[in-house]
């Protein structure tokens, strides 16, 4: 502003065009302005010209550098969060969604693995959003899912559940549907997602009394127990994680591939934990479900991935040449299986993409939501 009579504006303008220093061009053409304006002012061309290549050479490190000691400072602060009070920054974290990388599942599922109780949905505890229950163990908390991780369900739906709850607590499904009023879609969501807890004794006896009890809500006259013959199969422990996942996107049960992990290792496909303790250069086959997808403009066409399954995470590269061949399949499936070798550098395990396939399992496994950065 003062040495080349810039206004305000044009100034952040080139301070715009600093912090664009990956676009070519951006910066030059402040160069003759800048420099002809200097010496206007008495300022020799020969020191205007070195301000310029200084302040290009700033675009080209100083906003990058000062990024990254922003984000060096996040990370340091959220993982020290994460270390020492962890169940209060997964319950912060999750409540503040949508955000970030990684999804409800994910966030619930690491968590779980260090060592936190997540608790499920349940209409006889739940808030709108996810809370903090006492525990008696190290964390001193346990992070209970709200309600609003129920697919479908709307804030006033919400309120009314936590309002009747604070009257007196549910003592049956006839009593919940009765006094809550919400809409059928949120019973039945709420049935299915397993969130009606101990109202009844599995999910599919659940949408079986919920729906009954939407048609007769408004009914005075007693019909007796018309349900007392009617019994369901339980759910096994893979299906009920699959309807987690239809019904909330998340599940606090476990893991989709944890439950197939004999089948997986019969076929001497490793999990995550056993990737990370190969060895630099080993040649491996996995599968794990895709969380995340980044191809940044600045990689040459390279791509990011990170796979997870019920141990932890596997960092996957994938080079622009296999990333054209196997394109499809890297952009459309969930249960990825990747062949490959790992590269090993002071701890840090990438598994290096050369083929891209679909695993065949005994049955289907569910798609997982994935976040993915073009």
């Amino acid at each position: 502003v003062v040495a080349a009579d810039y206004t305000p504006g044009e100034a952040d303008g080139l301070r715009r065009d600093m912090a664009a220093w990956r676009r070519s061009g951006r910066i030059e053409k402040h160069r003759e302005r800048l420099v002809s304006a200097m010496e206007a002012k008495g300022i020799a061309r020969e020191f205007g010209e070195r301000v310029f290549e200084q302040i290009r050479g700033f675009g080209e490190y100083g906003f990058p550098e000062s990024h990254a000691a922003s984000f060096a400072l996040i990370a340091y602060a959220t993982s020290w969060m994460r270390k020492h009070y962890l169940a209060e920054f997964t319950c912060s974290l999750l409540n503040a969604q949508p955000m970030g990388f990684y999804s409800p599942a994910t966030i619930v599922g690491d968590s779980q693995r260090h060592g936190l109780e997540i608790r499920p949905i349940d209409v006889m505890h739940s808030a709108w959003d996810c809370t903090l229950e006492d525990v008696d163990d190290n964390f001193g908390f346990a992070v209970r899912m709200g309600l609003r991780w129920t697919k479908g369900i709307q804030l006033a739906d919400g309120q009314r559940i936590v309002a009747a709850r604070t009257e007196r607590a549910f003592e049956s499904i006839e009593d919940f549907v009765r006094r809550t009023r919400v809409s059928s879609r949120t019973h039945l969501q709420l049935a299915e997602a397993g969130a009606l807890g101990a109202l009844a004794a599995t999910r599919r006896d659940a949408l079986w009394q919920v729906q009954g009890w939407i048609a007769r809500q408004d009914d005075t006259l007693s019909v007796g127990d018309a349900d007392a013959e009617v019994a369901f199969d339980k759910l096994g422990k893979l299906d009920e994680i699959f309807w987690d996942y239809a019904a909330s996107d998340h599940s606090t049960r476990g893991h989709p591939l944890a439950s197939l992990r004999g089948e997986l290792r019969a076929n001497r496909w490793p999990d995550a934990r056993g990737v990370s303790r190969g060895r630099d250069g080993q040649r491996i086959e996995y599968v794990g479900i895709v969380i995340c997808r980044q191809q940044p403009g600045t990689a040459s066409g390279v791509v990011f991935m990170t796979l997870e399954d019920e141990t932890g995470f596997v960092n996957l590269v994938v080079w622009a040449q296999v990333f054209a061949e196997y394109a499809h399949v890297i952009r459309t499936t969930s249960l990825l299986g990747v062949t490959g070798h790992l590269q090993v550098q002071e701890g840090i395990v990438h598994l290096i993409a050369e083929r891209v396939w679909v695993p065949k399992l005994s049955r289907p496994v569910v798609d997982v939501e994935s976040r993915d950065f073009h």
